[in-house]
């Protein structure tokens, strides 16, 4: 073994023991332990084995190496981040058993991998991360309602959807206890360990994945309560201490999940495109028929544009009275082929500019094609640049797949005079962390703040969780606030996709600013991390390009790139899973991290001379105590030399 794989040993062991130790003194200040039938393995993940007759059968896995084989592996769901412990026992001949509705994830996740390499652009369905990266064969599926018989323990299956969309829990009696092992339905004081994981569809008012903020909280609240209903003595989650509470633990959760949701829905944009009915109904489903205090309608709405603009779906066209035209975003064909149109019928003379707001696909996919027509330059902040570039770099919902280049990027506050206009850019990360705003004001004092997608006339676009929704001071929907109060004079707010322009008052703001830190007071108690950034960002840490072409034998770069999300210095390790035969120089890397801030580390990885087809390349990151197994990934594909 090498001395690089003794320290990576040792750390793991020393993870494992500190987190064994943990768990005895949780469990000695309670005073309850568990059943002798069972033996619980602390570790990176937790595992649990039952032992008869000489053979085992295990929950989660084996996180340490601590058994020789198993008869059968127990999974509740598919992500890897929890699946990585069991593989080596299954690679030993352990039966599989994992949830039926999961099978996809399991059998076909080389298929998943292969479909996804293409459609990760315009991706809308926001279901899930962490997808397997080989494929781990079900043996046994397991099916709700249906028992597990082993050597005379019964194990019966439990559906508890939520986290992922086919999780199952497993219930065991043992030594006079009902013993249910959970996955990452709970952790352990009422919390759950992010929730990033739970955005997906609302079938019932035909909502996709992108719009289901933490959609699938609702099956969380079901699944805890059907769990609560069995009246369990201890669950044993996939990660963190056991729970020797669990009516406590569960209503805790329970609470913080509704109140999480009652402060959403009090500033929800999506009231103003889809109504008030469409807003209750998604509502109920994790709220009931409780009343919510949503905020009134912005004060001012101005149902008349300026003549200066035409509307083209996601775009405006500003029309100078020179003849010029200048575009802010270009997303269809459609809209491509009408503003055209428009200059066929003498709409205009010519466009001698583009601004993106952001990296959304319909507001980017026609950019390269109008600017290449028109021969005019585009313009985006430079926290837009590289993304609008190099799409393919990124993991990123709606993204496009048309790069955009050259981007002359605007720094914060930079100003671009055009004909009678004035432009300033400010980063304005609302919607999306990749987002922008332009104030323009017109030489005859209109003045009008293009905010992309970033607030509607009833709130905050803050609907899809993995377009990275910052929640500090300075940041996300909270620097979009400031920005607006320190707006001075007469102006409008202008959103790519409403015909209407608006404007709040400062109660207005207010309200918004207090619901905000509503969800972060919330958020901090619901998941168990040491900033609730973490929880709601599901790519604080990622690879740099997360997809790439290498010519096979050949070095490449691979960046880690870590947003901190602390207030202080905080020091990452990051130590990449290369397939077999490859090399990563270094094997592992720490990167300090001013707080509030991003930083990065480079690795040389060379694919053996043999590569072909898709391969998926993952780090663990570890800090402050935590290893996190297989964490990120990042896309590669070969070349020719």
């Amino acid at each position: 073994m090498t001395t690089f794989a003794n320290r990576r040993r040792a750390a793991a062991q020393t993870a494992a023991l500190a987190a064994g130790l943990a768990c005895l003194a949780s469990c000695a200040e309670s005073g309850w332990r568990l059943p002798e039938e069972i033996r619980l393995l602390s570790g990176l993940v937790n595992g649990a084995v039952i032992t008869r007759n000489g053979a085992n059968l295990v929950f989660y896995g084996d996180p340490n190496g601590e058994l020789a084989a198993a008869e059968k592996v127990l999974f509740t769901h598919h992500r890897r981040d929890v699946v990585w412990a069991g593989r080596a026992l299954a690679a030993q001949g352990a039966k599989v058993v994992a949830p039926i509705a999961e099978r996809g994830y399991f059998d076909g996740a080389e298929e998943f991998w292969g479909r996804f390499r293409t459609e990760r652009f315009h991706d809308y369905a926001q279901q899930s991360t962490k997808i397997l990266t080989a494929a781990l064969p079900i043996d046994e599926p397991a099916v709700g309602g249906r028992a597990i018989d082993w050597r005379g323990v019964a194990i019966e299956t439990l559906d508890t959807p939520g986290y992922t969309r086919g999780s199952v829990s497993y219930l065991v009696e043992l030594g006079g206890k009902r013993i249910a092992f959970t996955g990452d339905l709970i952790y352990a004081g009422g919390r759950i360990f992010d929730l990033y994981s739970l955005q997906d569809a609302i079938e019932e008012t035909e909502t996709r994945g992108y719009h289901g903020y933490a959609a699938r909280a609702a099956d969380v609240l079901a699944s805890l309560r059907k769990l609560a209903a069995r009246e369990p003595d201890i669950l044993i989650p996939a990660r963190g201490p056991p729970i020797h509470n669990p009516a406590a633990a569960v209503e805790a959760l329970i609470d913080r999940l509704e109140r999480l949701f009652a402060a959403y829905f009090q500033t929800d944009a999506l009231r103003w495109y889809w109504g008030e009915d469409n807003l209750r109904k998604r509502a109920r489903r994790v709220l009931g028929e409780r009343r919510i205090e949503w905020m009134p309608l912005a004060t001012r709405i101005r149902q008349t544009p300026p003549r200066w603009w035409r509307k083209f779906g996601t775009s405006r066209l500003l029309l100078s009275d020179s003849g010029a035209a200048f575009l802010i975003d270009c997303g269809s064909r459609r809209i491509f082929e009408d503003i055209l149109a428009l200059q066929e019928q003498g709409g205009f003379q010519r466009l001698e500019g583009i601004f993106v707001t952001h990296f959304h696909d319909d507001h980017t996919d026609f950019v390269q094609a109008m600017a290449e027509r028109a021969q005019c330059p585009v313009y985006a902040g430079t926290e837009m640049q590289d993304i609008l570039e190099n799409p393919a770099a990124y993991r990123m919902p709606a993204m496009t797949h048309a790069p955009i280049r050259p981007v002359h990027g605007l720094e914060e506050g930079q100003t671009l005079r055009w004909r009678e206009f004035e432009f300033r850019y400010t980063y304005y990360p609302g919607q999306a962390v990749f987002h922008g705003g332009l104030d323009v004001r017109r030489d005859n004092g209109e003045r009008f703040f293009f905010i992309g997608d970033s607030f509607s006339p009833s709130g905050l676009d803050d609907y899809c969780l993995l377009n990275r929704h910052f929640l500090h001071p300075l940041l996300g929907h909270f620097r979009c606030l400031n920005v607006i109060a320190a707006i001075e004079g007469d102006y409008l707010l202008v959103n790519q996709h409403i015909d209407e322009s608006f404007r709040y008052d400062d109660e207005q703001l207010a309200f918004m600013r207090k619901t905000l830190e509503t969800k972060k007071q919330v958020i901090a108690e619901l998941v168990p991390w040491e900033d609730p950034n973490f929880g709601t960002d599901e790519q604080w840490a990622r690879f740099y390009p997360y997809g790439l072409t290498a010519a096979p034998g050949r070095p490449f770069d691979l960046y880690a790139v870590v947003f901190n999300h602390l207030d202080e210095t905080e020091t990452y390790r990051v130590t990449p899973n290369v397939p077999a035969d490859w090399r990563s120089e270094p094997a592992s890397a720490e990167i300090a991290v001013e707080g509030l801030a991003e930083d990065r580390a480079r690795f040389r990885i060379t694919p053996d001379a043999s590569f072909s087809g898709l391969k998926i390349v993952t780090a663990d990151v570890a800090f402050r105590g935590r290893v996190l197994r297989e964490w990120i990934e990042a896309l590669v594909e070969p070349r020719a030399p």
